[in-house]
């Protein structure tokens, strides 16, 4: 019977009393050497992927303004921010992403994914500030 001082004395045998395998393949990847990209080959990747909604194009500065007022959006830094949506659809989401949005019962995007998402698709920068549970993880 095994008592306590014997835990680990088959270790080098698989655990079971026999001999490991042989290994048949060596070090798998062993040979493989990483790839040096010349980024001048490489097809250019545009980031932008937001096609404003005429609902929004349509919009005024003044509407814009009162909009981000009425939601409490505050926009700091350069200019050329692109206007906020007020509905999942001014989006332009692929329908598969609508279907998602409408099953989860989502009406209307909260203020940071109003702004947030005309910005992430237009491949900028942005630092978003807002409570816990206001949306930005899917902004």
């Amino acid at each position: 019977m095994r008592g306590f001082g014997d835990r680990g004395r088959d270790r080098d045998r698989g655990g079971f009393g026999s001999p490991l395998p042989p290994k048949k393949f060596g070090n798998p990847g062993e040979r493989l050497r990483k790839k040096k990209w010349d980024l001048n080959e490489l097809p250019k990747f545009e980031k932008n992927f937001y096609v404003e909604h005429p609902e929004v194009a349509r919009l005024s500065p003044y509407e814009v303004e009162e909009l981000r007022r009425k939601k409490e959006i505050t926009v700091r830094g350069s200019d050329g921010c692109p206007k906020p949506v007020f509905a999942f659809h001014q989006c332009n989401f692929p329908q598969y992403v609508m279907d998602v949005l409408m099953d989860q019962h989502f009406t209307e995007p909260t203020p940071i994914q109003c702004q947030g998402f005309p910005l992430a698709l237009s491949g900028r920068d942005m630092v978003g500030i807002a409570q816990t549970g206001s949306g930005k993880t899917l902004a």
